[in-house]
């Protein structure tokens, strides 16, 4: 039972992770009508938050190059804290805008989003460390739990429904010109109780969180409390035996005294060694099973080393070698994932899909949220562990993305848009879902391999976060300025 409500809580931590942000890109084809960025805000956000990565550049400053002891859960609980009362203040002030250099922005939305960011991108390198203390199983758990922080956004957003615009004539009468301009209808429901939602599912998140933490945390001093109790108590019985021993003329205090000696270094590490006595092996193996039950802390990592697990043999330069590279293969490959499911893909996903409707710009935004999930439970059954399969899974996820990335070349007149709209919507549709589910399992997949494959998880898994962030951040150096800059996409205005 205790197992069970681990997981549970591991999932809804692991949903914290990216939750807000997805929370506001789903809701892009609402946010683009009703500000004054209009369609150029999916742009704005997308630099936004890779300047975000600041925050998990300075942790690592902080924490591998100065070597300051940072305190993980501590922080997480205010990293968590303050995105949950971004997500509020969102949810109550996400239409305030003011003048900046002549022109009207939402500072609100953007200010909020950088720091619901700020978290979101904090932590690949702070949040998987910490689950490197837990047994392999949960991180799974915490995947699954990732998946969810798309999963949740993307299901209220098709409940809400994108709106509409009309097209309704507008005169000029200085030049005595008419012009059509959109005006957009409401939703199902309003944009504020969509925010609220997503915040009411944080403060969830986030209790979940404290909970697990602080459970976990007072099951190992538990037990640590237990073990010392039963040191004592067999102490006092050795003794005990050893004065009926001498008083009968034998030697049983002196075999007594060497059990809970050995008995005794064994959990503080020293030794593996256990006498031969049937009843004390039942004790330490009871033990050691309740302990593992109860705390999932570490259990795994001994586990794997004793059973041989590992990268190789350590005799062996050449399986050091091949692991090496293996390793850092795997690396490249999470970064270019990243990279094309963070911000190659959000950032063309607008010219490729709003250039048929702005109902095909919802459905490729939401269903593929809505795959990510699917594609993190798939790790489960399919694992494949050979290289050369999951180079062969990148390349199909990198021809996707070319894909959508070419779609977007075309607007405002992508391929089939007049002769059969609805089938040129289709293939925008399915790219996006397609693309999306498969660098999804790719990114959980790959994880998983480093995670069990290194008996060193934790500092492992830091530099996964490390490189899935700098994949994520240069693939927002190359897209800002071709969107931005040298404007290689073209906008397509709604009633045109």
């Amino acid at each position: 039972m205790a197992g069970i409500k681990n997981y549970f809580c591991v999932c809804m931590f692991g949903s914290s992770t990216w939750l807000t942000i997805n929370a506001i890109w789903v809701e892009l084809s609402l946010y683009t009508g009703r500000l004054p960025e209009a369609w150029s805000l999916p742009s704005y956000l997308a630099a936004i938050i890779q300047l975000a990565c600041v925050g998990p550049l300075l942790y690592s400053v902080l924490h591998k190059c100065v070597g300051l002891r940072i305190e993980k859960p501590p922080l997480i609980l205010v990293l968590l804290a303050m995105s949950t009362v971004s997500m509020l203040l969102l949810a109550l002030f996400w239409e305030w805008t003011m003048p900046i250099f002549g022109s009207q922005h939402s500072v609100a939305i953007l200010l909020l989003t950088f720091l619901m960011a700020l978290v979101a991108a904090t932590s690949n390198v702070l949040f998987l460390p910490f689950m490197a203390t837990f047994h392999p199983n949960y991180l799974t758990a915490y995947f699954v739990g990732m998946s969810f922080s798309s999963l949740v956004p993307s299901v209220l957003k098709l409940i809400q429904g994108v709106g509409n615009y009309e097209c309704h004539p507008s005169t000029n009468v200085t030049t005595n010109t008419t012009t059509h301009v959109a005006v957009y209808t409401e939703p199902l429901f309003h944009i504020r109780f969509y925010n609220l939602a997503m915040f009411a599912w944080m403060c969830a998140a986030t209790a979940s969180f404290a909970f697990l933490y602080l459970n976990v945390r007072g099951k190992a001093k538990l037990a640590t409390t237990t073990a010392g109790a039963k040191d004592q108590q067999q102490a006092e019985g050795a003794e005990n035996t050893e004065e009926g021993g001498a008083d009968d003329g034998t030697t049983a205090g002196g075999g007594t005294k060497t059990m809970v000696a050995q008995r005794r270094t064994k959990r503080n590490g020293k030794t593996t060694e256990l006498a031969s006595d049937n009843d004390g092996e039942g004790e330490e193996d009871g033990e050691e099973e309740w302990s593992r039950e109860q705390r999932p802390l570490k259990s795994s990592l001994k586990t794997a080393a004793s059973s041989g697990h590992g990268t190789g043999t350590k005799g062996d330069p050449k399986n050091n070698d091949n692991s090496k590279l293996r390793y850092w293969t795997l690396i490249a490959c999470l970064s270019l994932i990243c990279a094309e499911m963070n911000t190659i893909i959000p950032s063309v996903l607008s010219y490729a899909a709003l250039a048929y409707s702005l109902l095909t710009y919802h459905l490729a935004l939401t269903l593929s949220n809505l795959s990510h999930p699917l594609a993190n439970f798939l790790p489960l059954w399919y694992k494949p562990r050979s290289l050369s399969v999951v180079l062969v899974l990148v390349s199909f996820c990198t021809v996707g993305t070319v894909l959508i990335f070419m779609l977007a070349l075309q607007s405002p007149e992508p391929i089939f848009r007049d002769s059969a709209p609805a089938f040129g919507s289709t293939i925008a549709i399915t790219l996006s879902v397609l693309t999306g589910f498969l660098c999804s399992y790719l990114r959980t997949h790959i994880t998983g391999l480093i995670r069990g494959e290194h008996p060193d998880s934790e500092s492992l898994l830091f530099w996964c976060g490390v490189f899935m962030q700098v994949g994520s951040f240069l693939g927002a150096c190359a897209m800002f300025p071709l969107v931005n800059i040298f404007n290689v996409f073209k906008k397509r205005e709604p009633c045109t």
